[in-house]
């Protein structure tokens, strides 16, 4: 994490004098989308954006005051914390202020569209949100790639570490993986027109730590082989338009065999979801909610969600059920000058 971090100080730091001239502007506001990660067995490397579930940030410039304020609202708000170095969006306004020398503070609101605890990528999607409104309001000019690691340093307020794949997929948007953490590479494909997914997310709350505490520290030389060559069809899936390969790259064997017992009725709904016509099922990031791909062609997600529902009910939890596709990344929704 500190090398990461000196990377991206050094990267602030060293641009033209503009970067130490005034914010540029007073108010900004961004959105970025929910985030499926990892897609069975793209594990801490895959993302996918969700055209559905947003969070917004809005980031206020305040003169000589270098501290960062951060307020919460909207969906599960209760439950998220307002200190900003317990908070994602707060650890990227920190991170960003310093790296940029700039004598003024932040006042940050969040408001939320994306439920906390979900496996959508909730902090990440508040991160992600943060760090392209804070770099428009102060000017900073970073790249997408840059924006990714700071945005990613906020993870450890939810994961304990900083991990980049869902901040990835809500900054750059549609089908992300991280092909090297050093040096950080990220690459952008977008998914076959006819990819869609159905989203069910049981009413219970499964934090990302829980979820990673669970997995195992070894894991064996087949079922690491297994994992490749499935994270390598869905890749080929995507670039070949084959939803068939990437079906078979929802095929998981290195975390969903731990997770699966944190979330009650998964395996019957991922059976349902299969045999009502879904090409592939997995668990959502860290969990609960669970994701299934649908061919948007064959007209069969109604079936595929009352299929995971009832996956669900019969295990006695309530779900709620999302029908989305790919796409875009965040955007900076509205600005104003000083």
């Amino acid at each position: 994490m500190r090398t990461a971090f000196s990377l991206q100080l050094s990267a602030v730091d060293h641009r033209s004098k503009k970067v130490k001239d005034s914010p540029a502007f007073s108010h900004v506001e961004a959105i970025a989308p929910a985030t499926s990660a990892n897609l069975g067995a793209g594990f801490d490397v895959f993302g996918v954006a969700l055209d559905a579930l947003f969070d917004k940030v809005s980031v206020d410039v305040v003169k000589g005051n270098k501290k960062v304020q951060l307020f919460v609202n909207g969906r599960g708000s209760a439950l998220i914390p307002t200190k900003p170095e317990e908070n994602t969006a707060g650890i990227v306004a920190k991170a960003l202020l310093k790296a940029s020398r700039k004598n003024c503070g932040l006042i940050i609101n969040i408001e939320k569209g994306i439920r906390a605890g979900s496996g959508l990528g909730s902090s990440a999607a508040s991160a992600a949100a943060s760090a392209l409104a804070i770099n428009e309001a102060l000017g900073l000019g970073l790249t997408d790639k840059e924006l990714i690691k700071f945005a990613a340093l906020g993870e450890i307020a939810a994961a304990g570490v900083p991990h980049a794949d869902n901040v990835s997929a809500s900054i750059m948007g549609f089908f992300t993986a991280i092909v090297s953490h050093e040096p950080f590479e990220v690459v952008r494909f977008p998914m076959p027109e006819n990819a869609d997914f159905v989203i069910a997310t049981p009413e219970i709350v499964l934090e990302t730590r829980k979820a990673r505490s669970v997995l195992p520290k070894h894991i064996g030389l087949s079922d690491a082989v297994h994992n490749v060559a499935r994270a390598a069809a869905f890749v080929a899936g995507v670039l070949t338009n084959n939803l068939t390969l990437m079906g078979m790259g929802m095929n998981d064997l290195i975390a969903e065999p731990y997770r699966a017992g944190l979330i009650p009725g998964f395996l019957d709904v991922k059976k349902g979801a299969l045999e009502a016509g879904a090409v592939g099922v997995a668990i959502s990031g860290a969990g609960p909610s669970v994701l299934a791909l649908v061919d948007a062609s064959k007209n069969v997600e109604s079936r595929v969600a009352e299929a995971m529902k009832e996956g669900f009910k019969v295990n006695g939890i309530h779900c709620e059920v999302l029908m989305t596709k790919p796409g875009p990344g965040a955007r900076i929704d509205r600005r104003e000058d000083r």
